[in-house]
């Protein structure tokens, strides 16, 4: 794209980072990380069946038998991958349950960490 010279003032700034771990959207913070824990097992479990569909499809035209994925051992590296998967996993869906949930509603909320959604 052509760069266009303007001698006219520009009023854009840099966006404003938002808030949003630190908010409080239902009106109580336990039912706020209740719904950010559903949504986020939601979309992992998506992700994941639609994965499988694809992986399922593949195995199909490949010749892959489900007794061979039965029989299937994974190596000490695989199983510590697959940990530190299950352990993010965890994490990203049952974290918001930690987060503060009894602090009445005009509180001043301190800062939520990591995960979450």
């Amino acid at each position: 794209m052509a760069e266009t010279k303007s001698t006219r003032p520009t009023y854009a700034v840099d966006a404003i980072p938002s808030d949003v771990k630190s908010s409080v959207f239902l009106g109580n913070p336990i039912l706020d990380n209740v719904v950010s824990s559903l949504i986020a097992m939601g979309t992992e479990l998506w992700a994941t069946k639609r994965r499988l569909k694809v992986v399922e499809a593949v195995m199909a035209e490949k010749g892959i038998t489900n007794e061979m994925i039965e029989q299937y051992t994974p190596t000490d590296a695989q199983n510590a991958a697959w940990e530190a998967d299950r352990d993010r996993f965890i994490d990203l869906s049952f974290g918001p349950l930690a987060n503060p949930g009894t602090l009445p509603v005009s509180a001043d909320f301190p800062k939520r960490s990591g995960g979450g959604a």
